[in-house]
């Protein structure tokens, strides 16, 4: 059966683009309509309950959080098929994908803003070295299941999860080229990095300019909390306004 389908989104928010990858890799007809998150309208919060993005809209009906989304997809449109069909495997899956919500993007969301805004120190040292601890787990997944992919040779849904993380990761890191980078040591996770970015439906997601448009998001944000005004996260997870 056709759906209507319409992505709400914020253009720089990587779980948005995590939802996009999955809707572009099983080329699924979609709209996007993109909402300005410090001032969210009114019809998109009586959509969400958090208020956050991303929210699909699936004949009119709202589905948030993008692992929710995502598996939504997967059972609406089962090719081709994101998800492992053994049980225990698809349950690893989705393991991976709530360690990289729970243990990459929160890391990854304070590096990115470290190196945006020029910090230095334990400032960036300590989400570095938490965010190379948590790479350094998914490396010896990789190394296990023997690439190119985080499963092996498919494509899958955890793919989709790290793609916009790697794609910001590696757009900050470019903000500093001296730096210490958190894939300094990790080939293993280097490898995988290139191949995800390489990817039909991941390049076709990219939304462009992310380093220098990531850079002027996070310092103005910064700049806001200085100010001790309110400001969206579009890579901070639950505290954010961005869903996993």
């Amino acid at each position: 059966m056709d759906h209507r389908l319409k992505l709400i989104s914020f253009d720089l928010c990587p779980y948005v683009e995590r939802s996009r990858i999955v809707l572009l890799e099983k080329r699924v007809p979609h709209e996007v309509e993109y909402i300005d998150l410090q001032n969210k309208p009114g019809w998109f919060l009586a959509l969400s309950p958090m208020g956050r993005v991303p929210v699909l809209l699936v004949d009119g009906r709202p589905i948030f959080e993008s692992m929710v989304i995502n598996e939504l997809l997967e059972e609406l449109y089962p090719r081709p098929e994101l998800f492992p069909k053994d049980p225990i495997a698809r349950a690893e899956a989705r393991g991976w994908i709530v360690f990289a919500n729970e243990a990459i993007m929160p890391s990854a969301a304070k590096v990115q803003q470290a190196l945006a805004t020029g910090e230095e120190g334990e400032a960036l040292e300590r989400p570095r070295a938490a965010l190379a601890e948590a790479l350094g787990k998914v490396e010896a997944h990789l190394a296990r299941s023997g690439g190119p992919f985080f499963m092996g040779q498919p494509f899958t849904l955890v793919d989709a999860a790290l793609a916009p993380f790697v794609r910001r990761l590696r757009a900050a890191e470019a903000l500093r080229p001296r730096a210490r980078s958190a894939l300094a040591g990790r080939p293993g996770f280097r490898a995988y990095a290139d191949a995800v970015l390489a990817h039909p439906s991941v390049v076709e997601a990219d939304p462009g300019e992310v380093g220098p448009r990531l850079q002027a998001f996070l310092v103005e944000r910064a700049q806001r909390e200085r100010a001790g005004r309110p400001s969206p996260a579009v890579s901070a997870g639950r505290q954010g306004a961005a869903s996993p």
